[in-house]
């Protein structure tokens, strides 16, 4: 008994545990004692109607005889009453009784209890005197105890009519109905039961395949994913959302494992090299200037290490939806100009033409992160176009994006590396300067900002266009990754 016990109490805590279970045994039996409360509710107002339906008739009849004294005189109502006895109709329900004025009993089947035979304080007689509405007494019929509903009338001549009937048919309607009150609440605890049981089977069952999943990824499956079902409920959206998610994590750790690969790559070689500088500078010539020299270095490539960590940090930041700073609204075309006064003596130096074409347009942004974005573009333009060549800065409307253009005639970009622009650490040329961070880096800012880079074949050259979705006054719509 003590195992089956134990056994019950743990299969009851387990199913308790199920917040499903919890959920539907709470609303079902919410829905149950509704249920219950209006059936005790409608059995009570029928008992009632019940009554008041005997109790009409009762008084019914009593009007009917009394209206037959006060036509005919006692003794054509002593016939009356004694032709309804006999006639065989509701024998089993209907109760009469006429006393004279000195108590005789003239004609009936009704008894009532004497004071002696009854324990109450008040006679069944003073009872029916105190009122004129149908009471429920107990009362001898054909000496037979019963319980009816009765009145009393008091007659001109002091005599008594009493009628009454039987409520025996009115308890038995009463029991059917409170049988089906009844009935009809064990049906529905039944119900929640089975109901309980089938809903938490089968939320087990639509949830099952997001908990397979989550148990794949967590063992190292990124490639799994939910499930498609051809079923159309909730479910179905948290199947996108929880996919979603997948490809976006699986994407992140891709990104991770990427530059993880990439900076052990290309940092390995710089850290190298200061290490050797370092130590032919120690191991070496003890004269002060080639030490110098050798610090010089060192510390030239140890920021130009500390750079490539400050573009990775800001790729990082932007593609996961961080700001350094709130955004505002700004004014491209005063952007554009502060860039072309900031590069204008570089160009100088260099021989190469620079120009610039805007149209006043506002945008919201982080305004040192769009700066950035700008300025990588045009190093990236000086770096690759040459002395010579021309650069040309341009702000314009494109539909409804705010489109931001960084051209230049130069050799360009050949038609297979126009895709992978913007990749980190890739470079058209292993030998060529830098860390190939510099188009990552406005890549993830240009997504911060809701908007996207697009390369093409400026023929010759390259163009660079930066846009930023645009509201139709003129202020750029800033989606969060």
């Amino acid at each position: 008994m003590s195992m089956w016990f134990n056994r019950v109490l743990t299969e009851w805590r387990r199913l308790w545990g199920s917040v499903a279970f919890r959920l539907t045994l709470n609303y079902s039996l919410l829905a149950a004692g509704t249920t219950a409360f209006l059936l005790i509710f409608a059995y009570g107002k029928i008992v009632d109607l019940l009554q008041i339906q005997f109790s009409r008739q009762v008084m019914l009849a009593v009007n009917r005889l009394n209206a037959h004294y006060d036509s005919s005189g006692l003794f054509a109502l002593q016939q009356e009453i004694e032709q309804l006895l006999s006639d065989q109709t509701d024998i089993d329900t209907e109760m009469y009784l006429l006393s004279s004025p000195t108590g005789l009993r003239l004609v009936g089947n009704l008894e009532l209890f004497s004071l002696e035979e009854t324990d109450e304080a008040v006679s069944p007689l003073d009872l029916l005197k105190e009122t004129d509405s149908p009471i429920l007494l107990n009362v001898l019929r054909q000496g037979m105890p019963i319980t009816g509903l009765l009145t009393l009338r008091q007659l001109p001549d002091g005599s008594t009519l009493i009628v009454g009937r039987d409520i025996a048919d009115m308890r038995e309607i009463q029991a059917l109905i409170g049988n089906a009150v009844i009935a009809a609440t064990l049906v529905a605890l039944f119900l929640v039961i089975i109901g309980t049981t089938i809903f938490r089977r089968e939320l087990r069952h639509r949830v099952q395949a997001i908990r397979d999943t989550a148990l794949r990824v967590g063992t190292g499956e990124l490639t799994r994913r939910v499930p498609d079902t051809t079923e159309i409920d909730e479910f179905v959206q948290l199947r996108y959302d929880i996919n979603y998610m997948l490809d976006r994590i699986e994407t992140l750790m891709a990104g991770v494992q990427n530059v993880s690969d990439s900076i052990a790559h290309n940092l390995r070689t710089p850290l190298a090299r200061v290490l050797g500088r370092l130590e032919k500078a120690r191991s070496g010539s003890q004269d002060p200037a080639k030490l110098v020299a050798a610090m010089d270095a060192a510390s030239a490539e140890i920021m130009e290490l500390i750079n490539v960590s400050e573009k990775l940090l800001l790729i990082a930041e932007a593609e996961s939806g961080l700001q350094r700073q709130g955004f505002s609204v700004i004014s491209l075309q005063a952007l554009i100009n502060d860039v072309f006064e900031l590069y204008e003596p570089v160009a100088s130096e260099s021989s190469i033409s620079l120009s610039r074409h805007t149209e006043p347009v506002s945008v919201q942004a982080d305004a040192d992160l769009l700066a950035s974005a700008i300025t990588n573009l045009v190093d990236n333009a000086f770096k690759y176009a040459g002395p010579g060549s021309h650069i040309e800065l341009r702000v314009t409307h494109r539909k409804d994006m705010a489109c931001i253009t960084v051209r230049d005639n130069g050799s360009g970009v050949p038609a297979e590396h126009l895709a992978r622009l913007g990749t980190r650490f890739h470079r058209l040329e292993s030998e060529a300067p830098g860390f190939g961070l510099g188009l990552a880096s406005v890549c993830a800012i240009a997504a911060l900002h809701g908007g996207h880079v697009e390369f093409r074949d400026a023929a010759p050259g390259l163009a660079a266009d930066l846009l930023l979705p645009t509201l139709q006054n003129g202020n750029v719509l800033v989606m969060k990754p």
